[in-house]
């Protein structure tokens, strides 16, 4: 499917180039730079997690989850957190890592299956090293420091959401019995590796907030792209780890490892490459203003319709297989938060969470196939059956947020 998509937008973009503006076709392949910037960003990002992996902090991870696997919510409470916190940073493969740690666990497939979801979409909505999040500002012109804000209480309120929702259907898998005899076993165990363990999780979220803020304050002082700073970011932290602890054996360990794992990301990238060119094509056309009328239109009509066919329109071409990557470009790069009435940043916010959500129902989408892959589960199944409600409960508090503040002003 990969490959299939792939060559149909690398030659429909050529073909549409030759009918708008006849040019060389080594001209027209130029626009296949659009994304390298962004391709860069999704490269160097995953380098983060080496400084984690080699410091044993996913191990303080995983002795949570063996004290909980037991007791249901707070098995879906230390999965949803676990993966909002190293999300940010470690991307899909976030969720393979996490995975690892509990699949020999006792723990039902159904909470695997809500919390991954839920705690990877929440760092969709903010993390500065996500695509979602880069495209989605440099398309419709927002600045990544007025965003944060608005992008972490989003993600926080989605982890709030999803977990009153487990909390309320969890009750069939409450087992007093087990509960009891995992407390026994916990309370046996030495608190002072308990608190040695609590002290690694304190250090991925100082670590992650030392980032954030190294971020602002060089985007504020440089006025060097987003892009640029996180990708630079990504390449000096494993550097300054291995400095830093002396441990350059153990980095060039795991920078093999990362380099295996990029060497079977053609797939990724070449679509990647094809969409930027495609995307830049239909710019040129009279496709790219009838589709501005029309979101403009939809606009003019309601806000809260303007959502609504946003999200439809992205969820119908994810679940055709067409990543959001393709879609959401075209469509941002058509509005502007001026236009609509509100701020570049809430427009952002409106892309982002149609992005992450039909990432959540798309079965074709690469983090629907990884958890369906681990879970052994159709990704219709982990989508729609037993994350839907989720999703409904998520718009529905978009929609209710629109319609309080939308006429005055604040977004």
């Amino acid at each position: 499917m990969a490959k299939v998509v792939t060559l149909t937008l690398f030659v429909l973009a050529l073909v549409i180039n030759g009918m708008t503006k006849p040019q060389p076709v080594i001209t027209s392949l130029e626009g296949i730079q659009q994304n390298l910037p962004l391709l860069a960003l999704i490269l160097l990002v995953p380098l983060l997690s080496i400084p984690l992996r080699a410091g044993g902090y996913f191990h303080s991870i995983k002795f949570f989850m063996e004290k909980w696997e037991d007791r249901p919510r707070l098995a879906f409470f230390g999965l949803s957190s676990s993966l909002a916190l190293i999300s940010p940073i470690l991307n899909m493969g976030s969720v393979k890592i996490v995975h690892e740690m509990v699949e020999e666990l006792k723990i039902n497939p159904v909470i695997l299956g809500k919390s991954y979801l839920i705690g990877f979409t929440s760092s969709m909505l903010w993390s500065p090293y996500f695509a979602s999040v880069a495209i989605v500002l440099y398309e419709v012109g927002g600045q990544f420091n007025q965003y944060i804000a608005l992008g972490l209480t989003a993600a926080l309120i989605q982890l709030v959401i999803g977990n009153l929702l487990f909390r309320h259907s969890s009750k069939k898998m409450e087992h007093g019995k087990e509960i009891l005899d995992k407390g026994v076993k916990a309370g046996e165990k030495d608190d002072r590796e308990e608190k040695a363990h609590y002290k690694n999780l304190w250090k991925i979220f100082l670590m992650i907030l030392s980032m954030i803020v190294c971020l602002l304050l060089l985007e504020y002082v440089t006025h060097i792209s987003m892009l640029t700073l996180v990708s630079l970011i990504a390449v000096i932290v494993p550097i300054a780890w291995a400095i830093l602890f002396h441990n350059w054996g153990r980095l060039q360990q795991e920078f093999k490892g990362y380099l295996e794992k990029i060497a079977v990301m053609n797939h990724e990238i070449t679509l990647f490459l094809s969409a930027g060119l495609f995307g830049l094509a239909i710019r040129n056309t009279a496709f790219s203003a009838y589709l501005q009328s029309f979101l403009l239109w939809n606009a003019e009509q309601s806000l809260l319709f303007f959502v609504l066919v946003i999200f439809i329109v992205v969820l119908l071409f994810a679940l055709m297989g067409i990543h959001q990557i393709v879609v959401i470009p075209i469509l941002a790069s058509q509005v502007s938060g001026i236009d609509l009435g509100f701020s570049p940043e809430f427009l952002a916010l409106i892309f982002i969470m149609s992005w992450s959500l039909s990432a959540v129902l798309s079965p074709l989408n690469a983090i629907n196939i990884i958890v369906s892959h681990c879970l052994q589960r159709s990704g219709l199944t982990i989508g729609f059956r037993w994350n839907g409600t989720y999703i409904i409960s998520i718009i529905s508090v978009l929609i209710a947020v629109i319609a309080f503040y939308g006429l005055t002003g604040h977004l």
